[in-house]
């Protein structure tokens, strides 16, 4: 097997994340990879996070906690400061699904062609966890099909293009679908890359601002269709508060558990179809 040479950046950004960030670290430092370089950036945390972070600032490159004007502010300061020859975001909260997830990755090491790397990601909800397989790229254009926590994008291309800070939720996305755009070489790997924590979700307002901005970047924000499901969406949601509202928390937590149950079966009849 031939030993990858790659040097991989990963960047964590963080801000009052005391509760989550240790796993996260731990996450990092753990990977047996042998070239990894590790930026923390936090956002002036003031509930603990640094005391965290000290504690393991011998297996960290770099590292800074200082007021940003947001997550994307914050990801590019770590953009700026990376010198590996990919990059991976894998912020406070979330973690790598093993110990050997680079290895997977990396080792043998990838075409040169190649400029983004994505996988499969491991959701972590109240109720279970299920693996989420990304759709097919060329749904890209119409929303995010996999989580940044299990990509790796060239620095070089992150370096060029950073993120978008006019967008509070989907730069990301906007980075993403602009390569598709440019015709960037992205590969899918079938590994579970990641973990991410969906136990507190987006708030209806987030939702909301996630599905406008997606419109706006696609293109699409101008159409009357898109127009339309917009505002279906938005009814939707306003609808669901209100009978969240109303319902009893017990006959809520039985409906969570009951769509919980509804999506697993879904998504595991889908791994078999694909398998």
């Amino acid at each position: 097997m031939k030993e990858s040479n790659s040097k991989i950046t990963i960047i964590t950004v963080s801000y009052n994340a005391a509760t989550s960030i240790e796993p996260t670290i731990l996450s990092v430092i753990n990977q047996t990879y042998p070239n990894i370089e590790y930026i923390v950036i936090d956002g002036g945390s003031n509930d603990g996070t640094v005391d965290i972070i000290k504690k393991y600032q011998n297996k960290i490159s770099y590292w800074v906690s200082e007021p940003d004007k947001g997550i994307y502010d914050a990801m590019n300061k770590g953009i700026r400061m990376a010198t590996g020859d990919w990059i991976n975001f894998m912020n406070a909260g979330d973690t790598f699904f093993c110990d050997t997830s680079l290895n997977l990755l990396f080792i043998p090491e990838p075409e040169s062609d190649i400029d983004i790397i994505y996988g499969d990601t491991e959701f972590i909800y109240a109720f279970g966890k299920y693996v989420r397989q990304p759709a097919e790229l060329e749904k890209l254009k119409y929303g995010m099909i996999f989580c940044h926590q299990s990509s790796f994008v060239k620095a070089d291309l992150l370096k060029k293009r950073n993120y978008n800070t006019k967008y509070k939720i989907c730069a990301d996305y906007d980075f993403f679908y602009s390569c598709l755009k440019e015709r960037k070489t992205f590969q899918y790997i079938p590994h579970t890359i990641s973990v991410f924590d969906a136990r507190n979700g987006l708030s209806s307002v987030n939702r909301i601002a996630r599905e406008r901005e997606f419109g706006i970047i696609s293109g699409r924000s101008h159409t009357p269709q898109w127009k339309l499901e917009y505002y279906k969406f938005i009814i939707s949601h306003q609808i669901k508060g209100i009978i969240k509202q109303s319902l009893p928390e017990n006959l809520l937590s039985k409906i969570r558990k009951w769509n919980f149950k509804r999506i697993t079966k879904a998504v595991n009849q889908a791994h078999e179809y694909h398998y």
